[in-house]
């Protein structure tokens, strides 16, 4: 009778991502033929801030700068959210919809072995708010040393981000597994555990385009930008395609490339800022000979479905099939819904930032029986059958190893000069032998937590199954752990570094060579943040309005930091001030 029941869960739960998704893409048609329609948008329009790309970073920004008195206009490729966007347990089904760029890295050498042709698959957003539309909303500032490259980094105690709000069987057991292994430690190798924060208010997703109805700023859907407009070496505005039409419009103060870590590269070198030699051979002129697009970096995850329990937990597919499920997130805002998918997050406590994050995820790639999660994470048929399949009627979870700080890097490259092409991406995934390591160094910690005596009570342990590929080494081994990395390497979904702060732009921002031309979101880092990489995006976009504002004097007066009564990190998530020091 049990297994009736699960099979019947499946098969409602194919149902249903089959409509949703199929939802999703009626209502972007939808929301593309209501703005053609109804918009009237004149070519050659005048702003003082042009601002490509609207999702946490170019929304952050042009709030700050129409209410500095500015005049903007945002674009973005993608539109508004559907209805039910907003519902935290739905993120992943974003993935795959119009509402994604669906990117794909090309074919990795060291890693990525059991998916679809070894690449991994890139979720981004496509959609007002961006990529903080479609993350799993965890709320992760990181390491003060990440910020040491651009400020002295200083942020308040967090009041408004609040834990998840429904948290399974496995939150506590994973916290008393963590505090014994640190009671127990002769190494000093301490595990820093928490609840998850999340970009969440009152059981709903909290996104930057909610910042968007403001005066004095315009907003343009569905537009693809295909080239920024420069006179001599000084960005004059953009070039964009709507409905087929071709339009420009002009920023006098500036116009500032928001359009993430694999857009923002792709948009400077269509317009001539990159490498010289990859430009003149698609024969675009050179404005700027700088290394844009190199230095791309992600974090790299590990470790799905490896713990397996004897005990059920209430965060699972037939649980949140249940009719009291749905009922009691829409009258309550409570309940299994209201899961982001990550309920615990830590990492390795040390004075230097940490080269390990761990996320605790209780609903894993088989649980749903391959109807999704396969797809989206483009898993091979045979790897998955093989190896996950067998799980799909059990309780698997994941407390996955993620790599923080890679010394593998890659690059982002054209294909062709035409802007509706896609990119070569390669992360260059564990090419460097030391990541490799640290994710092996990760897992014997899973392992580790999964033998303490809070982890035994949900009756857990490794799954042994051999791995595809890794058949004939001696299980939970090193030799074992490196075979099995370099199999099931999947991206944490935050790429950056493609343009790098200090090599493409300066500290104001400004892209080196030009005039009037700012990159600000995460491809500007120099490395990767210790965790989650939206908050400190969010901070950086709200410090570069500053300086774009030219207001770090008048910040100056009255103390150190630079905080403004209205600072929309703090704003967007119900936080006090989040502070940046001054260089």
């Amino acid at each position: 009778m049990d297994l009736i029941i699960k099979w019947t869960a499946y098969w409602i739960y194919a149902i249903a991502v089959f409509f949703f998704i199929n939802y999703l893409n009626i209502f972007y048609s939808i929301s593309t033929l209501i703005d053609y329609l109804g918009s009237n948008f004149e070519n050659g329009q005048f702003f003082d801030y042009v601002i490509v790309g609207a999702g946490s970073a170019g929304i952050t920004l042009a709030a700050k700068l129409t209410d500095a008195g500015h005049k903007v206009v945002i674009i973005e490729a993608g539109g508004p959210a559907p209805p039910f966007a907003d519902i935290p347990v739905l993120a992943s089904l974003f993935q795959l919809s119009n509402y994604d760029w669906q990117y794909k890295t090309t074919s990795q050498k060291h890693a990525c072995k059991a998916l679809i042709n070894n690449q991994s698959r890139w979720p981004m957003g496509k959609i007002l708010g961006g990529s903080s539309r479609l993350n799993y909303m965890a709320y992760v500032e990181g390491h003060p040393q990440d910020y040491q490259w651009f400020a002295d980094y200083k942020s308040y105690k967090l009041n408004g981000v609040s834990d998840t709000r429904h948290c399974s069987e496995l939150c506590d057991k994973i916290l008393e597994g963590a505090d014994k292994i640190n009671q127990e430690a002769i190494d000093n190798e301490l595990l820093e555990f928490r609840k998850v924060q999340l970009t969440m208010i009152n059981g709903e997703r909290w996104s930057t385009d909610r910042l968007l109805n403001r005066n004095k700023l315009t907003v343009i859907t569905h537009a693809l930008v295909n080239k920024i407009k420069f006179v001599n070496n000084k960005a004059e505005g953009v070039e964009f395609t709507k409905w087929k039409k071709i339009f420009t419009i002009y920023g006098t103060k500036g116009v500032i490339i928001s359009a993430g870590a694999i857009g923002t590269p792709k948009l400077l070198m269509l317009s001539g800022v990159g490498p010289k030699e990859d430009l003149e051979k698609l024969k675009i002129k050179v404005i700027s000979n700088l290394p844009v697009g190199k230095n791309l970096v992600d974090h790299i995850l590990t470790g799905i479905d490896l713990v397996v329990l004897e005990k059920k937990l209430s965060v699972s597919v037939p649980e949140l099939l249940k009719p009291t499920s749905s009922l009691n997130y829409f009258f309550n805002k409570q309940g299994p819904w209201t899961s982001a998918g990550i309920e615990v997050v830590g990492t390795l406590a040390e004075k230097n930032k940490p080269d390990l994050q761990f996320m605790v995820i209780p609903v894993g790639v088989s649980q749903d029986n391959g109807v999704f999660f396969r797809k989206a994470m483009g898993i091979k048929n045979q790897v998955f059958d093989e190896y996950f399949a067998p799980l799909a009627f059990k309780t698997a979870v994941t407390i996955a190893p993620v790599l923080l700080h890679p010394k593998s890097t890659g690059e982002v490259k054209l294909k062709t000069a035409d802007p509706s092409d896609d990119l070569e991406i390669n992360p260059n995934y564990l090419s460097h032998p030391d990541d490799i390591s640290i994710l092996i160094k990760g897992l014997k910690l899973v392992s580790k937590l999964v033998k303490t005596a809070a982890m035994k009570t949900l009756g857990a342990s490794l799954y042994t199954r051999p791995f595809p590929g890794c058949e004939g080494i001696k299980f939970d081994t090193d030799n074992y752990w490196r075979c099995y990395v370099q199999q099931l390497t999947l991206t944490s979904y935050h790429p950056a570094g493609t343009c790098k702060l200090g090599s493409v732009v300066n500290n104001s921002f400004r892209v080196l060579g030009t005039k009037n031309l700012f990159v600000v979101d995460a491809s500007i880092l120099p490395s990767l943040p210790s965790g989650n990489i939206n908050a400190a995006v969010m901070m950086i976009a709200s410090k570069a309005a500053d300086l774009i504002n030219k207001s770090m004097s008048e910040h100056n007066q009255t103390r150190n930091y630079f905080c403004r009564k209205s600072n929309y990190v703090s704003d967007i998530f119900n936080l006090p001030n989040v502070c940046l020091k001054s260089a």
